[in-house]
């Protein structure tokens, strides 16, 4: 059942929650990458990404040690839209580009790992 979009929107309406979420557009990230690259504690993060789980915009699955987090796949009108709205409103917010340039130079440094979703590859800064 697909979660009330008036939920969706208020989740994903957070300053914090859609840097996540325009992150998690490259791929699979975890908590410990997330919260490098944001700059947040790790307790923020993980409040962040609880209240995106149950709107049904992220899931989290285990990656030997670590809990990883992704987009929920586009399955449903609502999440096909919000996806949309992500892939062409993301590349054009300043803080967004600036979070995407980090995730590169940790990504770059070796300091943290995303598993790419596929079509991500090309994600860049402005994209």
């Amino acid at each position: 059942m697909p979660v009330p979009i008036d939920r969706v929107l208020s989740a994903a309406g957070e300053p914090t929650r859609l840097r996540i979420l325009n992150l998690l557009r490259r791929g699979s990230i975890c908590v410990c990458d997330l919260q490098a690259v944001l700059d947040l504690p790790q307790p923020t993060v993980s409040r962040h990404l609880a209240a995106l789980r149950h709107a049904g915009l992220v899931l989290d699955f285990r990656e030997g040690p670590r809990v990883l987090y992704s987009l929920a796949p586009a399955t449903t009108v609502q999440t096909r839209a919000f996806h949309e709205f992500l892939r062409k409103v993301c590349p054009e917010e300043p803080q967004l580009q600036e979070d995407f340039r980090a995730l590169r130079k940790a990504l770059a440094r070796g300091e943290c790992m995303v598993l790419e979703r596929k079509g991500a590859a090309g994600i860049e800064a402005g994209d």
